[in-house]
């Protein structure tokens, strides 16, 4: 188990690095996941997320590769809460928490390095001022990140405040088990546990009715490929699912690629995942330093609690009180 960090222009990135060829990239701007390693079944290692090979390319492009959401992820409707004007960023909305400053694009403090027999990591801290982005309270976030020697790469994030306010963060990371974006995602096979999604209206807010997916293109409770899937859904996904349960370890999301042999699951304590295909993500800039941004290059998966959930009493809480901390924790395991 290793971990080491190196100085990119204005940020530190951090590598921790198991026994199985298995690492991770860590930023501290943004506490941002730059690269996920993992090798192939033939033992060629690559990386499995969208992202880029210089530090200027993530305060250059918004388009939240790997960044760490907050304080709530998602869109959030009417851009008011509890009396309070939230940044309407998205207009007519409110969406990832606001981008005046944007907590995924803002430098996060290091707190401490984790090294032990079994697994490495770090801790960064960002603290978010009463007022900022309209939001009431001064919220502080921890983001932990840690890589073991199982396989298994957890992100916890622990928020506490001084007022009552909302926290619902996410890891907005885009998978490509291909290895260095070699492939479109389209011969990814998708797994997910998830018997509804969250209906959303023309601006992608949720409606707050539940629709089923049986016999849609939505339904991934049985191993499909997603092109296949993603073909009869004109705009692709970008789209809340509301996971069957919260269980304590079972994945809810299995990703697989039969080329590579790459595969990940998924567990979350938040009661959904939100999938972008990036269907029509067209972008004139290269991923991974090789590759032009195209439609279908990767599949962002974002646990969270259902976006828009204050203004839905069925949706889930993300109310955060003084003296009643919320955690949140995702659990990525390789193989």
């Amino acid at each position: 188990m290793k971990i080491s960090q190196q100085i990119h222009n204005q940020s530190t990135w951090f590598t921790l690095t198991n026994d199985h060829n298995i690492s991770v990239i860590i930023s501290d701007f943004g506490a941002t996941v730059i690269a996920i390693n993992t090798p192939d079944k033939d033992g060629h290692v690559a990386n499995i997320t969208l992202g880029f090979m210089h530090s200027h390319d993530y305060a250059k492009h918004h388009d939240y590769f790997g960044a760490s959401v907050a304080r709530v992820a998602g869109r959030l409707g009417n851009t008011t809460w509890e009396g309070h004007q939230l940044d309407k960023n998205s207009d007519p909305n409110h969406i990832h928490g606001g981008a005046h400053p944007s907590i995924s694009y803002s430098h996060w403090g290091l707190i401490k390095l984790i090294k032990t027999e079994t697994q490495v990591g770090v801790v960064m801290r960002y603290v978010s001022p009463a007022g900022e982005n309209g939001y009431p309270g001064r919220l502080t976030i921890f983001a932990m990140f840690v890589l073991d020697k199982t396989n298994k790469f957890t992100i916890t994030y622990f928020g506490e405040t001084d007022a009552t306010t909302l926290f619902n963060p996410t890891t907005h990371i885009y998978f490509n088990l291909s290895g260095n974006a070699q492939d479109r995602i389209d011969n990814h096979q998708l797994t997910l546990q998830a018997d509804a999604i969250a209906e959303t209206d023309t601006n992608k807010v949720p409606t707050g009715k539940f629709l089923q997916v049986a016999d849609t293109p939505y339904d991934f409770r049985k191993t499909g490929a997603l092109g296949k899937q993603l073909a009869k859904l004109p705009n692709g996904l970008d789209t809340p699912f509301k996971l069957n349960q919260i269980t304590d370890s079972h994945p809810q999301l299995k990703l697989f690629d039969p080329k590579s042999g790459r595969r990940v699951a998924i567990h979350t304590n938040s009661n959904a995942m939100i999938l972008f295909s990036t269907t029509g993500f067209e972008g004139d800039f290269l991923v991974d330093g090789n590759r032009k941004m195209t439609s279908q290059l990767g599949l962002a998966i974002e646990p969270q609690m259902l976006p828009d959930a204050p203004n839905h009493p069925d949706f889930g809480n993300i109310v955060i009180k003084p003296g009643d901390p919320l955690i949140y924790q995702n659990t990525y395991t390789f193989n």
